[in-house]
């Protein structure tokens, strides 16, 4: 068998694999340097969290000290017993161990959204500062906008800005039963707020409020300009509220670069802190040892492509020209022609694949013709052998239907007419119930025979086919529009289901057969159809039916009738409309549902 070949597939894929081994060679660089740039990612994130965590850690301690030491002064302001000079001593010493409180301002809250302030206390620098009056005004606003979260018990941390920034705490102090009736505002000064938020290495933190506002930053512009972060990704998964810490890479919007970010909660007054570092700073160095491989495997990549397209023309053409031949054989298009070169096992591969495009032409053929006379899934289950002679037992959902006075209309019209008509009405007909899973069994002159359930079994088969002959309802009021203008008359229809156990399969001899079903319930579905006539309607469905589709749809029952070949009475229902899944309804009725012509004109 050798012999057969002048070169083979194992010599082609020698060569072949000395040349990948090149490609290798660049893989690995390249592989290795992504490895080295996601530890990193995953070193800097973890660095930015831990210092999110520490600043977050250092941020509550220092708040919750000054909550602590701006209830001690405020206890002081709050007591009628002590004086005015000794609130006034006390208050003097306060301030000058504590250089940081620059005021205390004590407010009472009314009913409603009334406040007002009782008592403050002042720093005897910040007094002859002569900034008391806009430090007020600034403090009053700052206690309005936040007296709602103050009220609910929550403290609050606003950054105020005059001819300075100011940060101020304010916190619930007096509660009488569930409400607060006073409240603490201390003014602070920032810089050691702002020491602590100051860049270190590569990494840059800031605080912000329970808004996305910018409390503490090591850029100064942000705290004078009092910007909103709100909108930065990582702020944003902060305020989400979904998480107490997380870390994502992210687009600044202030300064247009991407970012690896990690946030903590403080755990007080909504604050939270974001340590963040510019991707491009952060990977410098692997950014030069990417671009040094990336130009290292670029070489390598060139002399293995330049090796390979030596090597590998009488390879890879005729792969090619197979490729592009199976994609127009998944297509459907098996006008496939390959002319074999050489005596390789890819040109016996050619020669076999042109041969079984051959094979597949002839066969779509059969099965195209075939399916003219069957429905695509029994077509494709006969084709596949599945369907024997003989037949199988089954439940399935039956339907019969035709045109009222049918007979008397093909009188008055021309053969060519009729079957005009009748391909229209079929054709629009056909459509829906086969786009609701249905299958044509047969057509007996203007009469169709769908079924539900056959070949193959569905879910809900028996709601589908009362959607379908409602469809079909409105379908035919559609085309009877389409009708009226052109100047003919109206069409009306009868349609019968009926569910039951029936016998599926090929019918008939080994020289001639039909896929059908036969059973008691195939003909009472064909009475049920013909008792439309009597009932004045288009669509009649059988207590088996009802039973299956009840909730999903409005019924009309109509009185117990005897049927042809039954000796018992039978229930049957009319359809009136739609129920959703609330069991709101909604009609489904035309001017051709109810009523019947009692003799159509003479059709144009």
């Amino acid at each position: 068998m050798k012999n057969l070949f002048r070169m083979t597939l194992g010599r082609k894929i020698t060569g072949l694999v000395a040349l990948l081994l090149i490609l290798s060679i660049a893989s690995v660089v390249a592989i290795a340097t992504q490895l080295f740039v996601r530890d990193n990612i995953a070193l800097i994130q973890q660095m930015n969290l831990d210092t999110a965590m520490s600043r977050a850690r250092a941020a509550r301690d220092a708040f919750e000290n000054t909550n602590q030491k701006m209830r001690f002064l405020g206890g002081v302001l709050a007591q009628s017993a002590i004086s005015a000079d000794l609130k006034q001593s006390m208050s003097k010493v306060f301030f000058e161990d504590n250089s940081a409180f620059q005021a205390v301002y004590l407010f009472r809250h009314s009913a409603g959204d009334g406040f007002s302030l009782e008592q403050k206390a002042l720093s005897p620098k910040f007094e002859e500062s002569g900034q008391e009056n806009e430090a007020a005004r600034l403090i009053a606003t700052a206690a309005k906008n936040n007296l709602s979260p103050l009220l609910a018990g929550e403290p609050q941390v606003s950054l105020l800005v005059a001819e300075s920034p100011w940060v101020a705490l304010g916190v619930p102090f007096i509660k009488v039963g569930d409400r607060v009736t006073h409240s603490l505002f201390a003014l602070l000064n920032p810089d050691q707020l702002l020491a602590q938020f100051a860049d270190r290495d590569l990494t840059t933190t800031y605080l912000v409020d329970g808004r996305g506002k910018v409390i503490a930053h090591p850029e100064r512009s942000f705290i004078v300009q009092q910007e909103s972060f709100a909108e930065v990704p990582i702020v944003r998964d902060l305020l989400s509220g979904k998480f107490n810490n997380g870390q994502s890479r992210y687009l600044d919007p202030f300064r247009s670069e991407w970012m690896l970010g990690g946030f903590r909660l403080v755990g007080f007054a909504g604050l939270g802190v974001v340590a963040e570092v510019p991707e491009a700073k952060a990977f410098e160095a692997a950014e030069r040892m990417k671009y040094r491989a990336t130009l290292l495997g670029l070489g390598i990549l060139f002399l293995a492509l330049l090796g390979g397209y030596l090597f590998s023309g009488t390879l890879v053409r005729p792969i090619l020209e197979l490729v592009s031949a199976a994609f127009r054989v998944s297509k459907g298009d098996f006008s496939i022609n390959l002319v074999p070169r050489g005596r390789d096992e890819i040109a016996y591969l050619s020669r076999a694949f042109s041969e079984m495009a051959s094979g597949l032409q002839e066969r779509d053929r059969v099965k195209e013709l075939f399916g003219k006379f069957h429905n695509k899934e029994v077509a494709d289950r006969l084709l596949s052998g599945e369907v024997k002679l003989g037949g199988e037992r089954c439940q399935a959902t039956i339907l019969f239907m035709d045109i009222r006075s049918f007979t008397t209309m093909s009188e008055v019209m021309q053969p060519e007419e009729v079957v005009e008509m009748l391909n229209e009405y079929l054709t629009r007909m056909v459509r829906i119930i086969t786009e609701h899973g249905g299958v044509i069994d047969k057509y007996v002159g203007d009469a169709i025979m769908g079924l539900w359930g056959v070949p193959l079994a569905k879910a809900g088969e028996e709601i589908a086919a009362v959607n379908a002959c409602l469809a079909m309802r409105k379908e035919l009021e559609s085309l009877n529009h389409l009708r009226l203008e052109r100047g003919q008359s109206p069409l009306y229809i009868g349609m019968g289901l009926h569910q039951g156990p029936v016998t599926a399969g090929n019918i008939g001899s080994s020289e001639r057969m039909e896929y059908t079903v036969i059973g008691d319930a195939v003909n009472l579905a064909a009475r049920v159809e013909s008792m439309t006539k009597t009932l004045s309607t288009d669509l009649l469905i059988t207590r088996a039916v009802h039973d299956a589709v009840k909730g999903r749809f409005i019924f009309e029952p109509c009185e117990k009738v005897t049927v042809k070949g039954k000796s018992e009475t039978i229930e049957v229902y009319k359809v009136c409309g739609t129920l959703d899944e609330k069991g709101v309804p909604t009609l489904v009725e035309t001017p051709y549902c109810r009523s019947l012509p009692e003799e159509h004109p003479k059709v144009a």
